[in-house]
């Protein structure tokens, strides 16, 4: 079985805790790894995670493939985390986080209207049948396909020749052994060397989704202000509540800012941009610029400067 690698975040970082210090153990777990295709075998991919390390070969085995393997998860996945997406939100609203929470409800409001505003007219402008990331998608890879010899055996069915792991194409069920067109449902390297050789539409086989119709759908609706508080139709039962603060005292010193990381998230530390050490900036820097450790680049400029002179 070939397989499209689909990272569980709790997996990734476990395995980042299992050994930390070989980078290549990362890259070849990572959905985007420039190691391993998205076809990788499931020979390939253990033997070259037990290689780098065998104890993360073995937690990777162990909590199953349908945890970090998308040709064997049960339902459809995709390459964006819901961890990622709160947090590029958070991001978005961090000027809002110290208003009263009718005034972040206002921020919220207003950044939603600007980019569904944004989209909608960027969306307008699209001319193609697919957006944008799907064209790039398909050409970065229709680029590849130029490279493959393709065997018919039906007339919608291929064996296409990679030179390393070859795949067998079904255009009428949309499939490929790679496992990439039928988990993308974005027809793969094999499958539009197929479609060239048929001279099909890329389009035709690329899920409604990748089109530019659903795209104006999804942008298609529109965020109101809620208008000035003195012109709210509120019922009786609700304005006759009566909202007291919270009981209890606030505990001395600064209240807290910034939120709670999720496990496996360390703290980023500042780094000095006059001595490069971690741990405070150039304006709390207590080190001379002559106590500053040098780098491959400075040291070769001063050893230059002093050439010259």
């Amino acid at each position: 079985m070939m397989m499209m690698l689909h990272v569980d975040p709790l997996v990734y970082i476990n395995v980042e805790q299992i050994d930390d210090d070989h980078p290549e153990l990362k890259q070849n777990f990572y959905l985007e790894s420039p190691h391993r295709p998205h076809h990788a075998t499931q020979y390939d991919f253990q033997h070259t995670m037990t290689n780098i390390n065998s104890k993360a070969a073995m937690y990777i085995t162990d909590v199953g493939f349908e945890r970090w393997a998308q040709a064997y998860s049960p339902r459809k996945s995709y390459n964006l985390m819901s961890s990622n997406i709160a947090e590029a939100m958070n991001n978005s609203i961090k000027a809002c986080w110290e208003l009263p929470i009718t005034g972040v409800i206002d921020y919220i409001r207003r950044v939603l209207q600007r980019w569904f505003y944004d989209r909608r007219t960027s969306v307008g402008k699209l001319k193609s049948t697919l957006t944008t990331k799907a064209d790039v998608n398909i050409g970065v890879k229709d680029e590849k396909a130029h490279y493959l010899t393709v065997y018919p055996i039906t007339y919608y069915s291929f064996l296409v020749k990679d030179g390393d792991l070859d795949g067998t194409v079904d255009l009428a069920s949309k499939t490929c052994t790679c496992r990439e067109f039928d988990m993308d449902e974005i027809p793969c390297e094999h499958a539009l060397a197929c479609i060239r050789v048929r001279r099909f539409s890329y389009a035709d086989y690329c899920s409604p989704y990748y089109s530019s119709a659903f795209l104006v759908v999804a942008y298609s609706g529109e965020i109101h202000p809620v208008g000035h508080p003195s012109e709210w139709l509120v019922p009786e039962n609700i304005a006759s509540i009566v909202v007291l603060p919270p009981v209890g005292r606030r505990r001395p010193g600064r209240p807290k800012k910034n939120r709670i990381l999720s496990f496996g998230k360390g703290v980023s530390q500042s780094r000095c941009t006059t001595c490069h050490r971690n741990g405070h900036n150039s304006h709390s820097c207590t080190y001379s610029r002559s106590s500053r450790p040098l780098t491959s680049t400075s040291g070769v400029g001063e050893a230059s400067g002093s050439h010259n002179v």
